[in-house]
């Protein structure tokens, strides 16, 4: 068998499993009926910005999507594979689709980290932050938009899906490229568990499938809250 056809077997399960868990790419979602590249282009298209808008994001979006959405499919295929020590008494002797699953997971932080960063320089793009370029980061620019724009119901409904849905991803992310990986947070959070008081640990490792999943959709979600954001405040710039 070709390495071809290995491939496209892998991919073709990997399709497979993104219809059956209803894995959506971005090019997938509607925003008021409209694909979400005609409404962002529409909406964007349609106020003036107080910074030039890169006409590579949404493309950048389309491709964090991608990676989402690949390896949170990657994720539903190892799973069943992984190491579990409640099952291995207590042990960890990882194997390499535990190994495989992790670095995956720690690519999806990446991802989700890249994805809200460019939320951060759309909103920027259109609302004044005073923060120079390189402190443009989604946290930082929702909470420097003016107070006027802190009054409406989608800043307020996008900056608790932030806060409250992906905030504490986000610093796991950081945590995982700057200090502890995430691959070592698990190893040595299962072990020093101990054998018998370790189903916490092993519950949060084999529930991340889940939790990128969901983290696919409030993307989109945020997307949408900005766009709407933007219909309704650009208009009025501070």
């Amino acid at each position: 068998m070709s390495d071809k056809v290995i491939l496209d077997n892998l991919f073709y399960s990997l399709n497979e499993i993104q219809k059956s868990e209803g894995i959506r790419h971005i090019s997938k979602i509607e925003f008021r009926g409209k694909h979400s590249l005609t409404y962002y282009s529409e909406i964007t298209g349609a106020y003036k910005q107080l910074h030039n808008l890169p006409s590579y994001l949404y493309d950048d979006l389309f491709f964090f999507s991608n990676d989402l959405v690949h390896f949170t499919s990657f994720l539903y295929l190892l799973r069943p594979l992984i190491n579990d020590s409640e099952k291995e008494e207590g042990t960890y002797h990882q194997n390499w689709y535990d190994a495989r699953y992790l670095s995956y997971a720690s690519i999806l932080h990446a991802a989700v980290y890249n994805y809200w960063d460019r939320l951060g320089d759309l909103l920027n793009c259109f609302f004044h932050t005073g923060l120079p370029e390189k402190s443009i980061y989604i946290g930082r620019v929702l909470n420097n938009l003016h107070s006027d724009v802190k009054t409406s119901v989608n800043y307020i409904k996008l900056n608790d899906l932030y806060q409250n849905k992906v905030r504490t991803l986000i610093f796991e992310r950081n945590e995982d490229s700057h200090n502890q990986s995430l691959s070592s947070s698990y190893f040595f959070g299962i072990l020093l568990a101990g054998k018998g008081n370790q189903h916490e640990e092993r519950d949060r490792k084999f529930s991340l499938p889940e939790q990128f999943k969901e983290q696919i959709e409030l993307a989109y979600v945020g997307l949408e809250y900005i766009l709407e954001l933007v219909k309704e405040k650009a208009q009025e710039k501070t």
